[in-house]
């Protein structure tokens, strides 16, 4: 796996999160780590808690059950993937001290949701992405719902300028703003340029 995540890691080139090319480093999505994934798997080769697999036939599952990348794997500069990982940690406390919550023991950045949305863009570079936007003013997103349900909104980007952060712009948005995207069981997002409009 860590061969494919290298690849797709140089294909995003930026964190997910805040769009810094610095330190990137290859996240687990929260509900489908590598622990969780093997689980999955050997559900179904188990009974009476003794697990009976092919080694051979388990590892092409376990790859299979990666893909397409973007639903297991985050690609998040240092900081970011730290954040991530301590927000799993974060939503365990806030589970279990609601005694504590109430008496404002914990931060509100603690009470927030800080899962971070999977959004993808094509072309993969967020740079290369800006130039093409600049150029075509339009561009396609897609929304993937926990359901399987799949929107695809044009996002008319007459406004956007140089200066512009992409992943930003788009976690920006009411609707993939950290708290809303859960409570709409969006699971990721891709965006990709139209160039025949």
């Amino acid at each position: 796996m860590q061969q494919f995540t290298k690849s797709h890691k140089a294909e995003v080139s930026a964190c997910e999160h805040c769009g810094s090319k610095e330190n990137l480093e290859s996240a687990h999505v929260h509900g489908r780590n590598r622990n969780e994934i093997i689980d999955l798997i050997l559900k179904d080769y188990t009974y009476n808690s003794v697990a009976t697999v092919d080694i051979e036939r388990f590892e092409d599952q376990f790859k299979d059950e990666h893909f397409p990348l973007e639903k297991s794997i985050l690609i998040l500069c240092q900081p970011c993937h730290k954040n991530y990982d301590n927000s799993v940690q974060v939503n365990d406390k806030t589970e279990t001290s609601d005694e504590q919550e109430s008496q404002g023991v914990l931060s509100e950045a603690i009470r927030s949701r800080t899962d971070y949305l999977p959004i993808t863009l094509d072309p993969g570079d967020p740079e290369l992405f800006k130039q093409e936007l600049l150029v075509t003013k339009l561009a396609e997103i897609e929304t993937t719902y926990k359901d399987g349900r799949v929107e695809t909104k044009k996002w008319n980007a007459t406004n956007f300028a140089v200066s512009s952060n992409i992943l930003g712009n788009l976690r920006s948005r009411p609707e993939f703003r950290s708290g809303n995207w859960q409570d709409k069981d969006i699971v990721k997002v891709h965006v990709r340029i139209k160039r025949n409009a």
